[in-house]
This record gives C-alpha cells, structure tokens and sequence, in this order.
C-alpha cells in the first residue's frame, strides 16, 4: 500500500460548542493488518471457519468469544478508534461482550429492517488500482452506523487493499466504506472481501461480519426493466396508464414487471445457489431497507446449454409480482438483481456473485446499470371539473390530447400532452373551502398553498390556505374517504412557456383549486425526504456526544 491515511467528509461542517452537523464520515487507513497484529492470521482462519459454517453469508459476532472480540477490537483499531477518543464505541462493544456472556436478550421488539451488503470491485481509471465498497442501512437511521471494508486474496492470508470505513452519527440509514489497492492480479484472480457492521439504535446493539468471492466477469445483459421512454426512470403506473407510465398497470394494485437478462462468468456454471446472495429487489433509496421481494428468483434461473458460463433469466409480467411494503408514490427506489454460483474454476470449483443495481456502486464491472424506479399512483376524481382556455370548464374525463387549459392566475393557456387515467384502491382526500368549493383527489396529488409552496393532499388539514382561481381561501372539511370510479390526470405541455414558475411540470385549475399536472407530482418526489434536523447532537443520545466531536474534529484535520 502506498497511498496515505485518507479521511474526508461527505458534508464539511463547521462545529462548534454545542451544536454540529454530519452526514457521513468515510476513511481509510494503509495499515497491513496482519503484520500489525500478532496473532490475527489465527484468528482470521478462526473467522474464515464461523464464516464457512453459516455457508458464506452474514455472520452475527459472539463478542463472548475470545477469539472473535479480539479479532473486532485489532480490526477497528485501523480507523484510529481508542478509548480515550470513542469511550461509547468501546463501551458498546463492552455492553455487547457482556450481555451475550449472560446470554442475556436484547428488548429487540419492532426493530427496523437493516441490510449490510458488498458492493463493487471496480478498476480505476489507468488500470492500476481496484477499489471495493461495502454499505449498511437501517430503516428509519441509527444513532450510531459503522461499517468498514478490505480486499484479500482467495485464501485470505494476504491483504490487498487498505482498510476502508466509514461511520454517521444521528442518522445511519444508509453508510458506504470504500478499500483501494493496487492491481496484483491477472483474469482468472477471484478475491473475498469483508466487511463488519456496528449498528446502535436506541440501546439495541449488535455487530455482523459478511464476506463474498468477487471478481470481474466478461459481460452481461439486462432488457427488463427497462427505461422505455427513457426519461431516465422505471415509472411503473398502478391502477393507471399514460405515455408516460413505462409498466402501466390498468386494473392492478401490485407491482408486477418483466424481468429478463443474463450473466456471463469466468467460468462454466456447475449450479446456481438459492441462497441470501440471490435475489431480486426493490429498496427505499434513503436506505433501510424498507423492500418489495421478488421470488424466489432462483426458480427462473437457467444455465444457458449453448454456453454454460451463462446464467439466463425471463419472468413474464404476469409473474414477476414484487411482494412487501408498497412504497409512497412518486418515491424514488433502487432496484437490485444479485445470482450466486458455483463455478468450475480449474483446479478447484468456487463460488461468485454478480450485480446489476440502479447503485453504481454495487452494479459488477462489465454490467449495465439500472434505473432507479418509481411507483405511480395519484390522480384526480372523474367529473372533476377543469378550466379550459376557453372559459368554460369540461369534465376531465372529457378531456383529451391537444385540449388546451388555464395552466394559472394569469390566464396562460397550455395543449394537453397526455391523459393518465386508472383507478384507486385506497382513500382519496376530499378537500372544501370557505367558498364552497369541493375537491377529491388522490393523497399523492400536488396542491398549490400561499404560504406552504406545493403540499401533497395528505398533508392539508382544516384551516389550511389554498390558491384557487378566486385567489386565497381557507379549508373548512378535510377528510378520507373510498372511491370506486376512474381517476384522471393531465400533462401539459410547457414548452411555450417563455417563464416558467416550475423547474418540470405546471398547475391547472380542478374544481376551482389550483393543483398541479402529472410532471408537478414527479418533480415534488423528493419533497418528504428531506432531512430538516440540522442538530446532531441535539437528536444523539448523549453518551454519543464525545465519540462524534471527536470522529468531527478527526475529519476537520
């Protein structure tokens, strides 16, 4: 290793008494761990064996066990942690150590879903150096998330990269760990990389270690999903069907796509394993894992007989049903398709995975990336009324491609460039004012308030200001309620526009509230996302408050 100790911050912060910000801090460190620690080739064999017994997959550590406490407190050491400057990162490794000596349990009742995958091993520009990712997410976040990374070779008794790690105080839904190194190796090389997570989580503890065989594969494919109007997402429309929907699914309220492509290995297949390496997924971008499932995904798998280094799927859309959490509408998700095998590599059969993510990070080298996809479902009821530029209004039901209407106050008329139109299985928002006017829509629908921007419906409240085609007026009823007929929405076209109020979308007039067009809903995708506490400290139990001014001051160097 020749590169130097590296530490940097994924959010400069300014820190000062009291207060603080961090999202993510990520390091590494050159340190060999094997010839800086006495022992630890023992007891790395010690861990390679626990490691093989759980047959390769995610192993939670018995800090009980001499051997495996010894093992976490040399490897965490490289990313410079002490007692003295992390007393709670000790002292929770203490804690841990002696409630499983007791064999106590922890009150571990509704925790949120966690996941702590590898991601890539890519080679770097130049083709010199490699560099290999690990993350770990929680649901919800953590108080404390630490993760870290290294790359060995097949037999893990030598160290190839440097020691990667990253950590995150007060938040930790989603947390990355990066390892470089040079490049030892030539083509048919398969190297195991590791990683140990550390999650705290309102007294909740505990530590995994996971390990996988990794290697670059010649090539592969995937033609779905696919980006098919290539806005540069999967828009899957439930209930629904517009121009824009690239999976529309008129009369279902489930998740259902194709799903076909192909990985090519080193080496020709001898089986596929249906294991926790296999899978296809979708994931809550900000991390979690709050998911939707597909499976199992090995029963479509195929070793191709034409050439047994591939690996075929193709699930038709009538088969392909995700099951899980049905995610908000307009919400961003990453997609990840994973297939573990075993291969007949000479000498000796081996395991290996490849990826295809919307992740970058953890897509295989050679493999294209997915698009992020998003879930569709939110719309006006039908007989709603909307103002044409005529002046009079029409069913929007009535309304069709080419119609023109009053996209705002100031009277500008836009062409409809498309109509979405489906059904709605869960409780729309009914909405009246002061002025008598009356408004059921979806909850996921853009309405426009003076005082607040763009708000979902789901968020007004009786006493709540909105724009209509009068100016301001005040909500009087606010309620849910079930709908069994089609709902509608519009897209405009705003190309004419020579200003436009919106950076993507526009407003149109429904019943006389002004609310927004189906590019308005997908623009506002992010807007309940946004983390507004701006005070670690304030929300970090205070046990963690000298651990984190310190990992601060450490990043600020």
């Amino acid at each position: 290793m020749n590169h130097p100790r590296r530490i940097f911050s994924a959010l400069l912060c300014l820190l000062v008494l009291g207060t603080g910000c961090q999202k993510e801090i990520e390091g590494s460190n050159n340190q060999n761990l094997l010839q800086s620690n006495v022992g630890l080739s023992n007891d790395m064999a010690y861990m390679r064996h626990l490691v093989e017994r759980t047959g390769g997959h995610k192993l939670k550590l018995d800090l009980s066990d001499d051997t495996q406490y010894r093992f976490l407190r040399a490897r965490v050491a490289a990313s410079g942690k002490t007692p003295a400057n992390y007393p709670q990162f000790f002292a929770t490794l203490e804690k841990i150590r002696s409630r499983q000596k007791t064999q106590q349990t922890q009150l571990s009742d509704n925790q949120p879903s966690r996941d702590h995958i590898i991601g890539d091993f890519t080679v770097q520009p130049g083709g010199t150096t490699f560099e290999a990712t690990a993350f770990a997410t929680i649901e919800g976040g953590a108080d404390y998330n630490f993760v870290d990374v290294v790359v060995w070779n097949e037999n893990q008794t030598q160290q190839l990269s440097d020691y990667g790690w990253g950590e995150v105080y007060g938040d930790g839904r989603k947390l990355k760990a990066r390892a470089t190194g040079p490049i030892p190796f030539y083509g048919d090389d398969i190297f195991v990389v590791d990683s140990v997570n550390l999650i705290s989580r309102g007294g909740v503890e505990d530590i995994y270690m996971i390990t996988e065989r990794v290697r670059t594969p010649p090539g592969g494919g995937m033609w779905h999903p696919t980006d098919n109007n290539r806005d540069g997402i999967v828009t899957i429309c439930l209930n629904r069907g517009d121009g824009d929907c690239d999976y529309p699914l008129v009369g279902y309220f489930q998740v259902q796509i194709p799903l076909k492509g192909y990985f090519t290995f080193p080496f020709e297949v001898l089986r596929i394993n249906n294991n926790s390496k296999t899978y296809v997924k979708l994931v809550d971008e900000r991390g979690g894992p709050r998911e939707m499932r597909f499976g199992p995904f090995a029963n479509w798998l195929k070793i191709n007989p034409n050439d047994k280094r591939q690996v075929l799927w193709d699930v038709p859309q009538a088969n392909g049903v995700f099951n899980g959490i049905l995610f908000q509408p307009y919400e961003d998700v990453d997609f990840f398709l994973s297939v573990d095998v075993e291969l007949a590599r000479p000498g000796r059969a081996t395991t290996a995975s490849s990826k295809i993510s919307s992740v970058r990070s953890v897509t295989t080298p050679g493999m294209p990336n997915a698009p992020k996809v998003q879930l569709v479902y939110g719309c006006l009821a039908k007989g709603t009324q909307v103002k044409l530029a005529n002046g009079k209004t029409a069913n929007i039901e009535t309304i069709t491609k080419g119609s023109q209407v009053v996209a705002d106050s100031s009277g500008v008329a836009l062409t409809v460039q498309d109509v979405s139109v489906g059904t709605e299985r869960i409780p729309m928002v009914r909405i009246k004012d002061d002025a008598g006017r009356d408004l059921l829509l979806t909850s996921s629908h853009p309405v426009i308030t003076p005082d607040r921007g763009v708000v979902w419906a789901e968020e007004l409240a009786v006493g709540s200001k909105v724009l209509t085609q009068s100016g301001v007026s005040t909500l009087v009823n606010v309620k849910r309620e079930m709908y069994r007929d089609n709902v509608y929405n519009l897209k405009l076209d705003t190309s004419t526009l020579a200003k436009k109020t919106y950076a993507k979308g526009t407003t149109l007039y429904a019943n006389g509230f002004l609310v927004g067009d189906l590019s308005l809903q997908r623009a506002y995708e992010f807007k309940n996302s946004e983390d507004r506490s701006a005070d670690v400290r304030r929300r970090l139990p205070a046990q963690w408050h000298t651990d984190y001014q310190n990992s601060m001051k450490l990043a600020a160097r």
